[in-house]
C-alpha cells in the first residue's frame, strides 16, 4: 500500500500541512518495507486549480490513501473517482500520522 502525506517541509520530524493543494510537499511511504520519500508539490503556488491538479498528480504516483485534513470538495472528487481513501487527521508529524493511520486499519 502507497500512503500519501500532506507535509509542511521534507524533513524525518515533517509536520502534516491541513491543506492539500497548496502543501509544499508531499510525503509518499510504501508500507510494504517503510520506505518513504518527499516529493515538492509541484502545484503549491498555482494560480488556479491547485487542487484537482495535485490529486491527479498523488493518483498517478500510485497513492492508495491520502491522509490530509483540509482536501477540498474538487480534489475529493478526482481522489474518489481513482479509488483513494481519504484519512482526516489533526495536525502532527507525518510519520506519526502514518502510524496511527497503520495502527487503526488492517492492512
Amino acid at each position: 500500500m502507497k500512503i500519501c502525506v500532506t507535509t509542511k517541509n521534507n524533513g524525518p520530524e515533517a509536520g502534516t500541512d491541513p491543506h492539500f493543494g497548496r502543501c509544499l510537499y508531499f510525503m509518499f511511504v510504501n508500507t510494504d518495507d517503510m520506505q518513504y520519500e518527499f516529493v515538492k508539490n509541484p502545484y503549491s503556488s498555482a494560480s488556479q486549480g491547485a487542487g484537482v491538479r495535485a490529486a491527479q498528480y498523488v493518483a498517478d504516483r500510485g497513492a492508495d490513501v491520502l491522509i490530509c485534513s483540509n482536501p477540498g470538495p474538487n480534489a475529493v472528487s478526482v481522489m474518489e473517482t481513482a479509488g483513494i481513501q481519504i484519512v482526516k487527521y489533526p495536525e502532527m508529524k507525518a510519520i506519526e500520522a502514518v502510524q496511527k493511520f497503520l495502527e487503526t486499519n488492517e492492512i
